[in-house]
């Protein structure tokens, strides 16, 4: 699998972020036709009809759209689903976009800026990367291996994962291969990384999120734009940790002509009603926004990743489909609701 090519931009507001994301895709005279829409918030980005909108213009140019996920290990997640259909290409839209849902969602886990957590601190952001499974040598880079590993929910569960990952890495490593640390201000990701030796993190380069600013799932994106792009790393693992005892496993080299575009492996996919977790995310804002009640539980309750169910599965991704048919009936029925 390759990236044709990646744009990435973050901070301000949602209306900014939406025109600069609409711009860089105006200049493509023909986009793919298969889109995936990815957030680490889920279906709580979608409470913003500007967003919504936004996604029903892209279905109404001609555009399959596909809503898939798993935290911050999202991007991971577009392109596992992608590795097991027949399409030869397809664009990836991140769109952690509107500070208080993602944050809320953080701080539902806590693990966010709320009294006494880790101190995570959301950058929001979008991100468009295009792939592709035939190899070209103007190509920006090749996905050479992903997954997404998840941590048992057992007292060895944590050691497990450490062992997975370094098993990951060496598989697909030589002298010159450089591994960017999932280091993040959280207390599981310190007690992780204690899990590696000196020697193992010797020639680790700095995690992008390591001052406290959580890119979600554009972080391994930024990475690779920091490190691959600026400067040329070209045998590159970016690690990323996703809420629900995820780590996501990227493997990033220059194209070859040698390598086949398909990555084999099994992919758990669980399928969802997306109108059912947008209503989710909506009742547990209608009690912050009419009632002025604590929310924050239902956030938590609301987000599929964290749910214990889904400890210990590698490669989890969850795929929400439209009862409606169409993100335009989605908007209309987000209107009644709100109206």
């Amino acid at each position: 699998m390759f990236i044709k090519n990646l744009w990435v931009d973050s901070g301000g507001q949602v209306d900014r972020l939406l025109d600069a994301l609409r711009g860089h895709l105006d200049q493509y005279d023909l986009l793919p036709e298969l889109i995936y829409v990815v957030s680490a918030g889920e279906a709580n980005v979608l409470q913003d009809s500007r967003i919504v909108e936004f996604i029903a213009d892209l279905e109404d140019g001609g555009h399959n759209i596909r809503f898939v996920g798993s935290a911050c290990t999202s991007f991971h997640a577009a392109v596992l689903s992608f590795s097991k259909c027949s399409e030869a290409e397809a664009l990836i839209l991140n769109l952690e976009l509107g500070k208080e849902r993602q944050q809320e969602c953080l701080d539902s886990l806590g693990i966010g800026v709320g009294p006494d957590q880790d101190g995570l601190d959301v950058l929001v952001g979008v991100a468009a990367t295009w792939i592709c499974r035939e190899y070209c040598e103007t190509h920006l880079c090749q996905i050479s291996s992903c997954d997404i590993l998840s941590q048992a929910p057992s007292l060895s569960g944590a050691p497990d994962l450490v062992k997975s990952i370094k098993q990951v890495i060496s598989t697909n490593s030589s002298d010159d291969t450089r591994v960017v640390s999932f280091d993040i201000r959280s207390k599981w990701a310190k007690g992780l990384l204690k899990g590696f030796s000196h020697s193992d993190k010797a020639s680790w380069l700095p995690s992008i999120e390591e001052n406290g600013w959580h890119y979600l799932s554009i972080k391994p994106l930024s990475e690779l734009i920091n490190y691959y792009i600026e400067e040329t790393v070209t045998d590159l693992w970016l690690l990323t940790l996703g809420g629900g005892g995820r780590v996501g496993c990227l493997k990033i080299d220059i194209p070859s002509p040698n390598f086949q575009g398909f990555l084999s492996r099994l992919v758990n996919v669980e399928k969802l009603v997306l109108e059912d977790a947008y209503i989710d995310f909506s009742s547990a804002q209608h009690l912050a926004d009419t009632l002025g009640q604590d929310y924050l539980s239902h956030i938590r309750e609301a987000l599929r990743y964290p749910k214990r169910i889904y400890r210990g599965r590698h490669n989890q991704i969850f795929d929400w489909v439209l009862g409606a048919g169409s993100w335009r009936t989605l908007l209309e029925y987000q209107g009644a609701r709100h109206g």
